[in-house]
């Protein structure tokens, strides 16, 4: 059975199947997951398959908290929260491994994803990584995402695991878990507010009527604002600052944001109608 959040569009060159997904342990990552999270999808190396999906295991009374956040925060992603129930008068962090080795697996067997990150500081996933491998006929297709964090990281990981299949990531020093807002202007005399705008109009003047992801608006920005941060960054990063900083104008123009994961847009004739006929940089 096809999971009710997965992408439908049969014209995507990358679907929600394929791709990474990144299984996190919310309870290792402590007080501070929210931002290390957010610090990890932003980072993602691209060297690696492009991240597609999120899974977060979180403990069983904030399952709806975290659903609130992650679905606002990562618009583009197909996200999966995962609540961790603790029978036992004592905590138990393993409920929360076992489940999440138990659906990595799963989902790799299934197709559901190519590609395996673990976000987690100790060596529990070992034992995943090494079943992948197997799996894959000697190749783990695996990444372990690591904080800076020197209290926390494993020592097993950090002396006997692959350098290859490691991505650290720098914990954050903001109290806050505000996203990352890099845009700036690529020309002179022109504040962020005015670009931004610009970006808008021709993208409405360019996108054909109809269902489209914020990637396929991605070559119009890399073709009149070549130095513009949005210009390189990588999909899921991209995704992020379109959905802060575009989307709004977008939607005050009559483009219509559907409720799908990854997220989709609507280009309506009202959002044509809007836009002058010499709409350019």
């Amino acid at each position: 059975m096809e999971p009710a959040n997965r992408s439908q569009a049969d014209s995507d060159e990358t679907t929600a199947t394929v791709g990474a997904t990144l299984y996190v342990d919310t309870e290792d990552l402590q007080e501070r997951a929210q931002a290390l999270v957010q610090e990890a999808v932003e980072s993602w190396p691209g060297t690696t398959h492009t991240l597609q999906r999120l899974n977060l295991y979180v403990k069983a009374d904030q399952t709806q908290l975290w659903e609130m956040w992650a679905e606002c925060q990562f618009p583009y992603l197909v996200v999966t929260v995962r609540g961790i129930q603790n029978f036992s008068k004592q905590p138990s962090k393993n409920a929360a491994d076992i489940t999440l080795a138990i659906d990595a697996a799963t989902d790799f067997v299934s197709g559901t994803t190519q590609f395996v990150a673990v976000m987690s500081d100790d060596s529990d996933f070992l034992a995943l990584h090494a079943k992948l491998r197997e799996l894959n006929q000697g190749e783990a297709p695996f990444l372990w995402v690591m904080t800076d964090r020197e209290k926390t990281r494993s020592a097993t990981i950090r002396d006997y695991f692959s350098n290859d299949h490691i991505h650290v990531v720098s914990f954050p020093t903001k109290t806050t878990t505000q996203r990352k807002s890099p845009m700036r202007s690529s020309k002179a005399g022109e504040n962020n507010t005015e670009q931004l705008a610009k970006m808008a109009d021709l993208i409405v003047k360019r996108t054909n009527i109809g269902i489209f992801k914020s990637t396929d608006c991605q070559p119009t920005i890399k073709e009149n604002w070549t130095d513009h941060p949005m210009a390189a960054m990588a999909g899921p990063q991209f995704g992020i600052e379109f959905g802060n900083k575009i989307w709004p104008i977008l939607k005050e123009r009559g483009v219509k944001r559907q409720e799908t994961k990854p997220r989709k847009y609507e280009m309506t004739e009202e959002a044509k109608r809007t836009i002058k006929t010499d709409a350019t940089t």
